[in-house]
């Protein structure tokens, strides 16, 4: 990955792994973070916040977005995909909430 100051990704993985020390172990998350940030850019993320929420729920839960009904949702048509996005966080939220 280039310097930080030279890619917004890597500056994205530098913060990852300064607030979780633990995951600058593992190997394939700078790959990782490439493949989830082509896949929102694809999506149509163009918000640099919800692009960075995006990449840090990667570097945690491995592929979250390619989950059949995370995928469903973040592909419906009708509502940006950031607002969709930020729907489907608040749901995940409240789920763990109940439970």
């Amino acid at each position: 990955m280039d310097e930080p100051d030279d890619n917004p990704l890597a500056q994205i993985y530098q913060h990852i792994i300064e607030t979780d020390p633990g995951l600058a172990g593992d190997a394939s998350l700078p790959d990782r973070l490439e493949r989830a940030y082509a896949h929102a850019v694809g999506l149509g993320f163009t918000d640099g916040d919800a692009i960075d929420r995006f990449l840090r729920y990667e570097a945690t839960a491995p592929n979250f977005y390619r989950q059949p009904a995370i995928d469903a949702w973040l592909r419906a048509p009708g509502q940006p995909v950031e607002q969709r996005f930020a729907d489907v966080l608040a749901r995940v939220k409240s789920r763990l909430r109940r439970d």
